[in-house]
Parts: C-alpha cells; structure tokens; sequence
C-alpha cells in the first residue's frame, strides 16, 4: 500500500549522471517528521542488480535522504517505503547517463564555402539531450539522426580559420572538447599551368603557384606518370610565389595534386600530356622524277599527343602536300614535284624536329623523258651520232641501245 501524504520531493524521474551521488528527498505529510529509521530504499540496477543506497534524514524539513553512486547506464528503480508503506505515485526513477562514453570521430579539416561533416556516437552514453555549437553558435549546424543514438553532423565555414567544435550531453561538456577543424580557403590558390598542356619527356617541366592574401602557406605536390609517382621540386615563398618543377620520363598523362594547407586545390588532379617527338618515324625517300608523286610514310603512334606538321619545299618555297591518315597515328604523304631540284621534306612534333629530318629528295627530269635528235639515214661503215636533251638528267642514268641486223649497246 501507499501513503498519500508521503511525497517525493523534485521530480521522481531524473536523469543522473554515472559516478556522482544521486540524490531523492521523500517529504512526509504536513506537520509530520520522520524518525531516524523508518524510511528504506533499494536500488534496483539496469542489470538486475542491487545497489545500496544511504538513508539519512534531514532536521530542517523533516524529509528523508535518499543517496546512491551509480556506475552503470541506464534505468535505476528506487523502491522507497516508510514503515513497509510505499510513497505515492510509485517507485523514483533515476536515468543514467555517462557523457565520457560519447564518441566524436571524422573530425578532419575544411574548405571555406564547402560542407564538413563529422560523427558523433551516443549509443552508450545513455538518454538525455546532445548540443552541438560551432565557434561558440556563430557557425549554423544541422543534425542528421541515424539511428541508435548516432548522429551526422554538418557545417559549412565561410571563413579561413580554425573552428571550434563544442559538445554538451545533458549540460555536460564531452571529453576532448573543443574539437578543432582547421579550415583552409583554397581559392586562393592560382595555378597557371598553360604550359603543361603537352611537356615533352626527359626535360624538365614547372608551373607556378601563387597565393593571394599572405600568411602562413604549406603547398604539397605530387605528380603520377604512366609508370608511378615523379619527384617533384617545389621552391619559393608566399610572396613571390612558388614554382614546381618536375621531369616526364614517359609518354602519356600526368596526374598533378597540389594541396594547400592539407587540403586538395579546387581542380585538382590537374592533367599534363607528356610527348616523345624522337618516337617519330619517317619511312625512306631519296629520289623522285617531275610530275609523278612522290610518297612516304609517317609514324606517331608511340610518341604520344600532339600536332604532327609537315612541310615539303624547293627553292625555298612550300609546295602542296598530301596527307592521308592511316589510323593509329600513322600517316601516309604525297607530293607531285614539278621542278627538277633538291627537296626538303621536314617534319616537326608539337614544334619539336623527329629524327632524320630534314630529309633532302633528289628530282629528276619530267614525265615526257628525254628528246632524242636524229640527223637522219647514215651510210653504212661510218660514224653516226644523235643528241639527247633531258634537262636534269644525270649521265650515268642514261642507257642508249641501237637494234639493226646486229644490236649494239652503248
């Protein structure tokens, strides 16, 4: 049974924190006292178990005091009962909570104007109320629950500082408090990197960085090849601003990342095309004759990207050429000569000579041949000559045959 005039004093459900002294007052009825005794309280643990709890009574208001350390989370059940009475409105309820048990992970740094995210654990804290504030609530937060006493929580900083992150559980600060997120404003970073576009191989390439604003800057850079990382070099300061410097080995993309302060530069991985121009080959031409086309081959399959120029001249002047891709960056070249005279065919890559180049093309006489002069019939036994005009003939390309009743070769 209970008494109706025995009463708790405060709120018979309380939340309480682990390791301190909880502590109930039952008041008895007006004009009444309790003596030293007569109030009995057991303490029944979220395991099962029982705790004892001290009983002491206290002159001024006549109530009993009712005190216990809990080192368990969760629902503790105190019985309270005077003289085998019950007090009213049943059993008191002490809610244990322990906000050293909260966990704060994924604390990293940040970007101005871009969301950080961190996680907080309060499954075993026990139940009670999580604050969370930015730099003291200048900086907006929003919660997102995710289920059994976790949470993600997110921010976006608008300003280039160290922010800090506090956290309350039921008024109590969380151990590790305040969290620090180092934010970086990466926009002020400036890469000009409009030479990287195509960098040929064994020679060094460099771009250079600047950082607007002054103060304190560690720039990282690392560049991956076709073949794994390349050692970068990276020299100057904050005000003059910084250069990296680092040499292509192989044909093919380079993956840049520059990080600023710890954090990746807006754009970053950027991308250089690195070029071999002496993997450029040119197929063999040594002669050709006047009015007929002259033809070689061009091969750029294993130097990479670039611009394949490629240019025919005699007499100093650039004559029409043909070029008819054969896939695969391979190129087959024409030209029809009209003059009989050295010409040079070159060939750059990415404004780079291939080897072998400039190649030097003998042409011969047009396509009509020589004209041969007779002095008509000759009388037998007697020398007989004739003229031959091939304007850009060589002599010892000149082979004359003379058929009659018996054949002579000259």
């Amino acid at each position: 049974m209970s008494t109706p005039g025995l009463t708790a004093l405060g709120e018979s459900t309380r939340l309480v924190p682990a390791n301190t002294p909880a502590v109930f007052e039952i008041l008895p009825p007006p004009g009444q006292s309790l003596s030293k005794g007569e109030c009995v309280a057991t303490v029944l643990t979220p395991s099962k178990s029982k705790l004892n709890a001290r009983v002491t009574h206290e002159a001024a208001n006549g109530a009993a005091r009712i005190e216990f350390v809990p080192t368990e989370v969760g629902t503790h059940i105190i019985e309270a009962s005077i003289v085998g009475t019950k007090i009213a409105g049943g059993p008191l309820i002490a809610k244990v909570y322990d906000a050293s048990l909260i966990q704060v992970t994924d604390v990293n740094g940040g970007v101005v104007g871009q969301p950080c995210q961190f996680r907080v654990d309060a499954s075993a804290a026990g139940e009670g109320q999580l604050e969370i504030s930015i730099n003291e609530g200048e900086v907006p937060n929003h919660v997102q629950v995710v289920g059994g006493g976790r949470c993600l929580v997110s921010f976006t900083p608008e300003q280039a500082k160290s922010h800090l992150i506090d956290i309350k559980f039921n008024g109590e600060t969380v151990r590790g408090c305040p969290f620090v997120c180092p934010v970086a404003d990466t926009s002020r970073v400036m890469l000009n990197l409009s030479n990287l576009e195509l960098v040929p191989v064994n020679r060094p390439a460099s771009f250079h960085i600047t950082v607007s604003g002054g103060g304190a800057a560690e720039l990282a850079v690392s560049v991956r090849g076709p073949h794994g990382e390349l050692p970068v070099r990276v020299t100057g300061d904050i005000h003059a601003g910084f250069t990296a410097e680092f040499t292509p080995i192989a044909v093919g993309g380079h993956s840049i990342n520059v990080e600023y302060n710890g954090f990746a530069v807006q754009g970053t991985p950027f991308l250089a095309k690195s070029y071999d121009a002496t993997k450029v080959t040119v197929g063999s031409v040594s002669r050709g004759t006047v009015g007929r086309p002259v033809q070689f081959t061009v091969d750029a399959g294993d130097a990479g990207e670039g611009n394949l120029e490629i240019t025919i001249s005699a007499k100093g002047q650039n004559i029409p050429t043909q070029v008819h891709p054969q896939g695969s960056a391979r190129f087959s070249v024409s030209f029809v000569p009209t003059e009989a005279c050295e010409h040079t065919i070159n060939v750059t890559f990415n404004k780079m000579p291939v080897p072998g180049c400039p190649l030097t093309v003998n042409i011969s006489g047009g396509v009509s041949g020589p004209q041969v002069s007779l002095g008509g019939p000759g009388p037998v036994h007697q020398p007989n000559s004739f003229v031959i005009n091939h304007a850009g003939g060589r002599l010892e390309d000149i082979e004359v045959n003379v058929e009659g009743m018996y054949a002579l070769r000259c």
